[in-house]
């Protein structure tokens, strides 16, 4: 059975305690660090949310890419099955991509990806006759599409992108009697009366917040601990292949010394920049041959050892279990993905604070393996010249 730590605990009866206030209506948020496990108290409050057998409800969990939209899917059916028995609800994906069927305690938990609204008729009607509630996952992208649904409970992960002008207009019109935004970083505007989430109309008050302070106090998550990289050159063509070789190699010394391993989050410029890796595979390989060197981009899909691999089946699976390796994206891992074992990160680039936050995040998680293991994560920053 999942237990949740205390602090988990703490948020989901703070949640509790608004939905009671307004009589079953609620709207607020919570912030809750990377490495809180914030997405577990966002499954038991759906667990909270269906317990009223009488009548069978719409909820709806909102992520802004398909790759966390499945990890979520994962996330809550571990959670509901380890907790209850057996699947208590059925799910349906929202988005353009595709899940195979998942297996965990001789239960099986399948949903299918669908942009259609009336494959979540369907599959309401499938789980009235079932007595179960149905649970929507979607993308931001594909919300739009969901405007009119009377949903019982909306979640929003990674709610800072709320604030997008793209989705804010498709936020506010989304209709449920709870509405939850769950974030690590929120983002704010000048006014509170604009589209940041300071904005209380849209998205109430802060219902929980815990520090990153408080969870390394706690042992939750490990401190960063930032890493400049000196470096000089002449070369104006020097390639970012070379600055990613020196980053390894420093990266690599430390935390072979600490941990015996070393997994390497590097946040790009852009796509072009992994591309060059790509290009580069064998000069890289050459240099770390122990080490596998994962690539993600958009455009060319996920690669390991530049062997174009399914980002879901393979992909995701071989960064878990892979004990040594350099792992590069622009954009995609950097929020909500859940890796194990990241020693480091290096910043390839100039952000905002809210992904640069959310980049170091992929790194101050604990070791599962071995909690006590990682004592921090490096965070490398060059400096040429």
């Amino acid at each position: 059975m999942i237990e949740l730590r205390p602090h988990q605990s703490e948020a989901l009866k703070a949640v509790i305690k608004a939905i009671k206030k307004g009589n079953g209506s609620a709207i607020g948020r919570v912030v809750m660090p990377t490495g809180a496990g914030k997405t577990f108290v966002e499954a038991a409050v759906i667990n909270h949310q269906r317990k009223d057998n009488i009548n069978t409800k719409i909820h709806l969990v909102l992520a802004p890419r398909i790759l966390l939209t499945n990890q979520l899917i994962g996330e809550f059916s571990k959670f509901d099955i380890e907790n209850k028995g057996a699947q208590s609800y059925r799910a349906i994906a929202f988005h353009s991509g595709s899940h195979e069927a998942d297996y965990e305690a001789g239960i099986k938990w399948k949903e299918n990806a669908t942009t259609r609204v009336a494959d979540i008729e369907a599959a309401y009607k499938t789980a009235v006759a079932a007595g179960q509630d149905l649970v929507v996952f979607s993308t931001y992208h594909s919300a739009d599409k969901l405007i009119g649904i009377n949903f019982d409970t909306m979640i929003a992960d990674e709610s800072q992108y709320c604030v997008n002008e793209g989705f804010n207009g498709v936020i506010k019109k989304l209709t449920a009697r709870v509405k939850l935004f769950f974030t690590a970083t929120e983002k704010h505007t000048s006014s509170d009366k604009g589209r940041g989430l300071n904005n209380t109309t849209i998205y109430g008050e802060r219902l929980y917040y815990i520090s990153p302070a408080t969870l390394i106090q706690l042992g939750l998550i490990v401190p960063p601990r930032l890493h400049i990289m000196y470096g000089e050159t002449c070369d104006e063509d020097r390639s970012v292949v070379s600055e990613v070789i020196e980053i390894a190699k420093a990266q690599i010394e430390i935390t072979q010394t600490e941990l015996g391993f070393s997994k390497i989050l590097f946040a790009m410029k852009g796509t072009d920049d992994v591309k060059s890796v790509e290009d580069n595979i064998a000069k890289i390989k050459k240099e770390f041959p122990n080490h596998d060197v994962f690539t993600i981009t958009s455009k060319n899909g996920a690669r390991i050892d530049n062997e174009k691999v399914d980002r879901e089946l393979m992909f995701l699976p071989a960064l878990t279990t892979s004990k040594n390796c350099l792992i590069f994206h622009y954009d995609i891992l950097s929020e909500g993905i859940d890796v194990d074992g990241i020693t480091g990160v290096a910043l390839m680039r100039n952000m905002g604070l809210s992904k640069l936050l959310q980049t170091i995040g992929r790194a101050v998680r604990v070791y599962k393996a071995n909690p006590g293991a990682k004592r921090f994560a490096l965070i490398s920053v060059s400096v040429l010249n």
